[in-house]
C-alpha cells in the first residue's frame, strides 16, 4: 500500500507523541523563532533610513535599534535553546521506530525470511533508518524547515503584495520551475542509490558482517579468503559508486538550471525595483524592505521546493518502512490455547510441502503420527528432508499441503506462542546471545531465572566443570558484545549448552536436530542416550544422518527424496533388509574399520 506525503508525515508524528511528545512543542517554537529572525533587520533596515531621513531624534532612533536588536537576540537564543533540546529529542525518535520495526522483523513467519521480496522490504525499511536526514527522522527535520520556509514565503508574499501582485506572481513562476527541476533529481537519485541496488546493498551487507565477524576469522586466514572477500566488496562498492555518480550528475544538471533561474530572478528583482524608484513610487526605506522581502521570498521558495523534494523521498522512504507491515499483518495470533494433556499426539496427514519460489517438493505425501512418550528418530542422507519436517513440526514452516494435527486438533488453529510453549528444541546451528550465562539456559530475564536450576541443568548437560572455572559462575556475560571478559565456548560447549536450554524449558516435546553433527558416531550415539534418560515420559524427536546413533528409539523413519521410505523400529527395519538396512550396514562397516584402525594404531 502507498501512503501519500500527508499521510506519512502524520504517521511519523504519531510516533512522536508517543515517545517524545515535547518535541513537537520545540519544533513550533522553532518555527516561530526561525521565521522571526529573518524580517526583524528587514525593518530595522527600513526605519532606520527613514527615521534619518526624516530627521527624528537620536534617542527614539536608538531606542528603536536596542528594541529590534533586543528582539533577534530572544530569537536566536530561543533557536539556540529549541536546537540543544530538539536534536537530541529526534535522534531518540528514530531507534524508536527501528526498535519497532524490529519487532515486526522477529514476529514474521519464519518461512518468510527466506524470500526475496521479504528480504528487499527488511533492506528498504532498514535504509529509512540509516541516518539523520532519511525516512522517519528525515521527516521529523525536514518538516520543521518546510514549515519555517513556508512561513517565511507568506509573510514576504504577503509584505510584497502590497507593492506589486504581478512580481510576487513572478518570484513564485520561478521558484515552482526551480521546484520541478529538484523534484526530479530528487526521485533519480532515490530510483538510482535505493531501488536498483536493493540486492547489491544486501549482499554487501553479508560479506561485511562476515569479514568482521570472529566465527568467520579461521576460515578466512587457513583457506586465503582475503582478496576473494575484498574484490566482491571492491565490485559491489563500484556498482554503489556508478549509481551514486550518476545521481550526482542528475543534481548537478539541477543545481545548474536552478542558478540559471535565481540570476533571472535577480535580475527581474533589480529592474523593477530600480524602475518604481526612478518613477518616484519607492523610497529608498522601502527599497529595502522590499529588495529583502524578495529575497527572502525567493530563497524561501527555494528553500521550500528543496526541501518539499527531500521531504517526498522521505516520505517514499517511510513507506517502505511502513510497507514492511504488509507482511507482518500475516503473522496475527488469533489461535488458542491448546488443550491441557497428561501427553500430546502429533499426526501428519498427507503433508507436502515446497520452499518459496521452488517448483518442487521438499516433502511429499508424510503421514506419520507421533505418540505420547515415543522416542522417534529421524534419519537419511543429507538434502532428505529431515530439517523441513522438524521445521513443519515446530510451525515454523506452514504445510503447502495436507495438515498436522495436535491431539486432533489441526496446529494452524492453535496460538504459534502457546504451542511454541510446547517444545525443547536442539539446533545443529546453535546461537549464544550476549546475555549471561543463566539467561542463555533459561531465556528468561535475570529476575525470572531459577539459579539453582540453571545450575543443575548445566551439570547435567555436562558443563560442571566449565561452571566451576568461571570466576561468575552463571552471572558470568557470553560473548564479548558488552563485556571484554565475555565467555567463548567452544562447539563442544555450545552443543552442551544448547541441552542444558532444553532442559530448562522442561517442555513435554524435545527435538534434537543434529545438534552432535560435528561429533563422531559413537560420541554421538553417548550423548543422545544420555540425553534420553533425562528425557523420560516425553516425546521426543531425535534428528540424524547417522543410523547407529538413533537405535534405541522406539521407531525410526527414513526419509528419502522428501518422502518416509521405510518406518519401523530398528530390528523390524534390519530384518527388512531394505534401504536402512542397507545404509546401516555401509554405515557400520566404516565405523568398524576407524575402530581398527585405531587399535593397530595402540
Amino acid at each position: 500500500m502507498k501512503y501519500n506525503t500527508a499521510e506519512n508525515i502524520l504517521y511519523v508524528y504519531k510516533g512522536v507523541a508517543k515517545h517524545k511528545p515535547y518535541l513537537i512543542i520545540l519544533l513550533i517554537l522553532a518555527l516561530f523563532c526561525n521565521a522571526a529572525s529573518r524580517f526583524i533587520w528587514l525593518f530595522l533596515g527600513k526605519y532606520i533610513v527613514e527615521f534619518i531621513g526624516a530627521g527624528i531624534a537620536a534617542e527614539k532612533l536608538m531606542s528603536m535599534v536596542v528594541f529590534l536588536t533586543l528582539a533577534n537576540i530572544i530569537c536566536l537564543i530561543g533557536q539556540n535553546t529549541v536546537n540543544f533540546w530538539k536534536d537530541p529529542a529526534a535522534f531518540y525518535v528514530r531507534p524508536m521506530f527501528m526498535l519497532e520495526r524490529n519487532k515486526k522483523v522477529i514476529s514474521l513467519f519464519y518461512e518468510r525470511l527466506e524470500e526475496r521480496e521479504v528480504l528487499d522490504a527488511i533492506e528498504k525499511s532498514k535504509a529509512s533508518t540509516r541516518n539523520v536526514d532519511v525516512g522517519i527522522e528525515g521527516i521529523i527535520r525536514f518538516t520543521l524547515d518546510l514549515c519555517t520556509h513556508l512561513f517565511t514565503c507568506i509573510l514576504a508574499a504577503v509584505i510584497l503584495a502590497f507593492l506589486s501582485i504581478p512580481l510576487a506572481v513572478a518570484v513564485l513562476l520561478f521558484g515552482i520551475l526551480s521546484y520541478l527541476s529538484v523534484e526530479k533529481a530528487s526521485k533519480k537519485e532515490k530510483q538510482l542509490t535505493n531501488d536498483d541496488v536493493l540486492k547489491e546493498k544486501r549482499e554487501l551487507e553479508y560479506f561485511k558482517k562476515i569479514s568482521s565477524d570472529f566465527s568467520y576469522g579461521k576460515d578466512i586466514r587457513l583457506f586465503q579468503l582475503r582478496e576473494k572477500l575484498n574484490a566482491t566488496q571492491k565490485e559491489l562498492n563500484g556498482v554503489l559508486h556508478e549509481k551514486t555518480r550518476l545521481a550526482r550528475k542528475s543534481w548537478l544538471i539541477s543545481g545548474m538550471f536552478t542558478n540559471s533561474m535565481d540570476m533571472l530572478r535577480e535580475g527581474l528583482l533589480y529592474a523593477a525595483l530600480i524602475y518604481l524608484i526612478l518613477k518616484g513610487d519607492l523610497g529608498i526605506g522601502d527599497f529595502i524592505l522590499y529588495a529583502g522581502c524578495v529575497r527572502q521570498m525567493a530563497d524561501a521558495l527555494m528553500n521550500l521546493m528543496k526541501i518539499s523534494a527531500h521531504l517526498r523521498k522521505c516520505s517514499a522512504e517511510t513507506n517502505d518502512y511502513r510497507a514492511l507491515n504488509e507482511y507482518c499483518d500475516e503473522q496475527k495470533d488469533e489461535g488458542s490455547k491448546p488443550e491441557e494433556a497428561s501427553g500430546y499426539e502429533i499426526r501428519f496427514e498427507n503433508v507436502s510441502f515446497k520452499y518459496p519460489g521452488s517448483e518442487s517438493y521438499a516433502l511429499k505425501d508424510v503421514n506419520l503420527t507421533l505418540n505420547p512418550s515415543e522416542k522417534l528418530a529421524v534419519v537419511g542422507i543429507n538434502g532428505a528432508g529431515k530439517t523441513t519436517f522438524i521445521k513443519l513440526l515446530l510451525k515454523l514452516y506452514k504445510p503447502s499441503e495436507g495438515r498436522i494435527l495436535l491431539n486432533g486438533r489441526d496446529i494452524e488453529s492453535i496460538s504459534t506462542r502457546e504451542y511454541y510453549r510446547l517444545f525443547a528444541p536442539v539446533f545443529q546451528d546453535m546461537e549464544c546471545y550476549g546475555f549471561t550465562l543463566a539467561e542463555n539456559v533459561s531465556m528468561k530475564a535475570g529476575e525470572e531465572t531459577d539459579a539453582k536450576r540453571v545450575i543443575a541443568c548445566l551439570e547435567q548437560a555436562g558443563l560442571k566443570e566449565k561452571l566451576n572455572s568461571l570466576p561468575k559462575g552463571i552471572d558470568s556475560p557470553m560473548l564479548r558484545v558488552h563485556h571484554n571478559d565475555g565467555i567463548l565456548l567452544s562447539g563442544g560447549e555450545k552443543q552442551k549448552m544448547a541441552l542444558a536450554r532444553a532442559l530448562y524449558k522442561d517442555a513435554p516435546v524435545v527435538i534434537l536436530d543434529e545438534p552432535t553433527a560435528a561429533l563422531d558416531a559413537h560420541a554421538e550415539s553417548e550423548l543422545y542416550k544420555r540425553f534420553d534418560s533425562f528425557v523420560k515420559g516425553k516425546l521426543a524427536v531425535y534428528v540424524s544422518h547417522r543410523l547407529a546413533s538413533t537405535g534405541f528409539c522406539d521407531h525410526i523413519a527414513l526419509f528419502e527424496d522428501g518422502r518416509i521410505s521405510e518406518y519401523g523400529s530398528h530390528e523390524e527395519l534390519m530384518r527388512k533388509k531394505g534401504r536402512y538396512a542397507g545404509l546401516f550396514e555401509m554405515q557400520a562397516q566404516y565405523y568398524r574399520e576407524e575402530e581398527k584402525d585405531e587399535e593397530a594404531a595402540c
